[in-house]
């Protein structure tokens, strides 16, 4: 899930600006650009859910158990020399970020949460304008258990 989370997201804003993101905090710090984006992880969420669904599909009826509900927070950050042009950047980014991803047929919710607007003393980056998104990818790690058929299923009644 942490994974195609962050690829949805950095591809996301790869699209948009047509420019390769950083994923590692230590090499954005170190990087000498102040046109830059970034998809930083912040934090993984794991909360303990026993909620089930009983589906079908063409191997027959199954039950899925939510073992966990997952939250993965990242940031997505964008810098640019002027605040009209990382505004730009976000709102097209915005538009293009989709609602959700299926990871292994479970569907993955992505939703902004906010944004943080910086300048280039509030920032570890040389961008002189920045804007520092969080993203919440809601998710859950899944046991899935099958149903017997009734024909192997043996019943003996007998007098106790």
């Amino acid at each position: 899930m942490f994974i195609k989370c962050r690829d949805a997201i950095k591809e996301c804003l790869e699209l948009v600006t047509g420019r390769k993101a950083y994923t590692s905090r230590k090499k954005l710090r170190m990087s000498n650009e102040s046109r830059v984006i970034a998809v930083l992880f912040e934090e993984d969420d794991l909360e303990k859910d026993g909620s089930k669904r009983i589906y079908t599909d063409a191997s027959g009826k199954h039950k899925r158990r939510q073992k966990y509900k997952r939250k993965l927070i990242f940031n997505a950050v964008i810098g640019e020399y002027t605040i009209t042009e990382v505004e730009k950047i976000y709102n097209k980014f915005l538009e293009n970020l989709p609602a959700g991803i299926y990871v292994d047929g479970n569907y993955v919710s992505i939703d902004p949460e906010g944004a943080d607007w910086l300048d280039d003393e509030d920032s570890i980056i040389k961008a002189k304008c920045a804007v520092q998104v969080k993203i919440v990818c809601d998710g859950g790690v899944y046991g899935d258990t099958d149903y017997k058929a009734v024909s192997d299923v043996k019943v003996t009644v007998g007098k106790g």
